[in-house]
């Protein structure tokens, strides 16, 4: 049953037992009091999964979900199942809140009638903090119709999941891709794509921990994985979203190519390739712009990738 005014807040946990107790606090004390704070255990190694059964005892609108480690992905779709909530948002556990941003939004959403309201982000590392800000045409500013989409290719701030209020009909029904990183490339996506009318503040509202250890900052990043995404994107939104426009579907080719070109051209012992199938590589020739292609089909002979028919 779908409990009208309801925040569901989803916060897949794992390995941040430093700064989980910030996280929830940050959610518990929001000036916006109607929530459902969903805390999922992903298999925690350390201590997380005691504080998040902790918070129970300490706040009725928590509740605990302790699953086998399945990844980001798979924590956040599990979230979704226990969501009663008329709105639906997620935060990275170690990332943290202003203590205004669920009534800013939502009080967006309710004035302006959206489909979703994000808002922007401080970058912080502990010491420095970076401002991210929406571009100047786009803050604060109603977009509609078509103009949404397009925020996919051009808005950080839409290219993520976690500084955001979505209405549930937005979010229900789309899954994020399991065991990949860069998930939020395709999710986002999806969401935007189902948005009619949103709106992005200019208030920074989200803290966005620059954790060292994360994929983003430091870690091991699997360059394959938004490749993967980008296509799975393009091909979901024709199959389930029925989107036939071509200019969409020339500009995610684009996307596609230019990240498949990226991937080729990274320095990882962990992505050393030694083929490619002619079809890919017709591809990538087809939709990279002039530079990127003649680089491309330089690195190929560079690094001694054969080309398989």
């Amino acid at each position: 049953m779908v409990e009208k005014g309801l925040l569901s807040v989803i916060i897949p946990v794992y390995k941040v037992e430093p700064y989980l107790r910030r996280c929830i606090d940050s959610v518990r004390t929001q000036t916006y009091e109607k929530l459902q704070i969903i805390l999922v255990d992903d298999g925690s190694p350390d201590n997380c999964g005691k504080i998040c059964d902790e918070y129970t005892e300490l706040d009725s609108r928590i509740i605990a979900v302790h699953q086998e480690n399945e990844g980001l992905s798979d924590a956040r779709n599990h979230g979704l199942l226990f969501a009663k909530g008329e709105y639906i948002a997620f935060v990275d556990s170690d990332d943290w809140l202003a203590p205004t941003m669920y009534e800013t939004l939502i009080k967006m959403i309710e004035q302006h009638n959206l489909d979703m309201a994000r808002c922007s982000v401080i970058g912080s590392d502990g010491t420095h903090e970076d401002y991210i800000l929406p571009r100047a045409n786009m803050a604060d500013k109603l977009v509609t119709g078509r103009d949404v989409f397009e925020l996919y290719f051009t808005e950080f701030l839409c290219k993520v999941v976690w500084n955001a209020v979505y209405r549930r009909n937005i979010v229900m029904g789309i899954l994020s891709p399991s065991g990949c990183h860069s998930q939020d490339n395709y999710v986002s996506g999806r969401y935007l794509y189902r948005t009619k009318r949103m709106m992005i503040t200019s208030d920074c509202l989200y803290y966005y921990y620059k954790n060292p250890t994360s994929t983003t900052h430091g870690g091991h990043k699997r360059f394959l994985d938004i490749c993967i995404c980008t296509e799975k994107l393009r091909d979901d939104l024709i199959r389930e979203e029925h989107m036939n426009d071509n200019s969409y579907i020339d500009r995610l080719n684009k996307k596609l190519a230019r990240e498949l070109f990226h991937f080729v051209r990274v320095d990882d012992v962990h992505y050393r390739i030694s083929t490619i199938q002619k079809a890919q590589k017709d591809f990538i020739d087809k939709y990279l712009d002039l530079f990127r292609c003649i680089r491309f089909n330089w690195l190929l002979h560079k690094k001694h990738i054969r080309i398989l028919k």
